[in-house]
C-alpha cells in the first residue's frame, strides 16, 4: 500500500458500532491509547472490518479543532 498521508498508525479494531449510514470504529493503538474513526457503513463492510482486525489509522488533516463551553 502506498499513500501520501504521513500519519499512519498501526492498530487493532477494538469495537465496531454499525449504524444505517455511518459506523464508529475504535482502534487500539497500543500503550493504553485508542483512536476513533467514523466511516460509512458501506466502507466498513467493504473492508470486512471485525474486532481484532489489523488496521491502520491514516490521518491527513489541515486542522484539528477543540472546543469547550
Amino acid at each position: 500500500m502506498k499513500i501520501s498521508a504521513r500519519n499512519q498508525i498501526a492498530g487493532t479494531v477494538k469495537s465496531i458500532k454499525k449504524g444505517p449510514v455511518s459506523t464508529e470504529v475504535v482502534i487500539n493503538i497500543g500503550g493504553g491509547h485508542e483512536m476513533v474513526s467514523s466511516i460509512t457503513t458501506h466502507s466498513a463492510e467493504s473492508l470486512k472490518l471485525k474486532e481484532g482486525s489489523k488496521v491502520y489509522a491514516v490521518v491527513k488533516a489541515s486542522e484539528v479543532m477543540v472546543a469547550v463551553d
